[in-house]
């Protein structure tokens, strides 16, 4: 029997502001990456990164902290880059969610647990599309095992979910009614500014229109 492919950890970090008194405003905001590391195994790569955020106590100057991501990727396969798991944290260093399926959809997803979301629906959330942050506003969750269960009970082997179907469904500020997001689990994360009554009204109401047809 082959052995599991051993795997390498990506510590990313994730910056905002740079002095720019504009740069962490709603609705949408610029942030930048930068890798922190390779590690051998997760623990490494989260001591690193709790070692990074007390150093980075010490030098304000280099930016407000959004968040950290760790990215596994199998060594030795052919998978165009794609991660085998995905997990962010909090600027503290707390795991805030994570994404556990390979991105190359070669196991089935069955559906995330209740006590898996941490978003409920009508939940204002900070998206992050790479190097920039959005509001929005979150219209339906992944899948639930039961929901998955009761579809591949009618359907059988013809209904099949893979790693991109664990995600959720939210709608930004667009005056194009049908934009919308799928951002994965490692992708939200919670509000970290106040939110004006303008914005947020615009938000439940494109919830209301979109995901309720009034």
């Amino acid at each position: 029997m082959e052995k599991e492919c051993p795997s390498v950890f990506e510590l990313i970090g994730i910056n905002y502001g740079y002095n720019d008194d504009n740069a962490s405003q709603y609705p949408s905001f610029e942030t930048s990456r930068f890798r922190l590391g390779l590690y051998s195994c997760l623990n490494k790569a989260e001591k690193g990164m709790k070692e990074y955020i007390e150093q980075e106590k010490e030098c304000e100057s280099y930016g407000e902290l959004f968040g950290f991501l760790i990215h596994e990727f199998e060594l030795d396969k052919c998978a165009y880059c794609m991660a085998k798991t995905k997990r962010n944290y909090l600027p503290d260093g707390s795991l805030l969610d994570e994404n556990l399926m390979p991105e190359d959809c070669s196991e089935e997803f069955l559906g995330r647990p209740a006590d898996k979301v941490r978003f409920r629906i009508g939940d204002l959330v900070e998206a992050l599309h790479h190097h920039e942050v959005t509001l929005e506003i979150v219209g339906d969750l992944p899948p639930s095992p039961e929901w998955v269960s009761e579809r591949k009970s009618k359907h059988g082997n013809s209904f099949r979910l893979d790693a991109g179907d664990d995600s959720y469904y939210t709608l930004p500020i667009s005056d194009n009614e049908n934009d919308h997001s799928h951002p994965k689990a490692v992708d939200l994360f919670p509000l970290r500014f106040p939110v004006s009554d303008e914005l947020r009204n615009k938000l439940e109401a494109r919830y209301r229109a979109h995901c309720l047809g009034e």
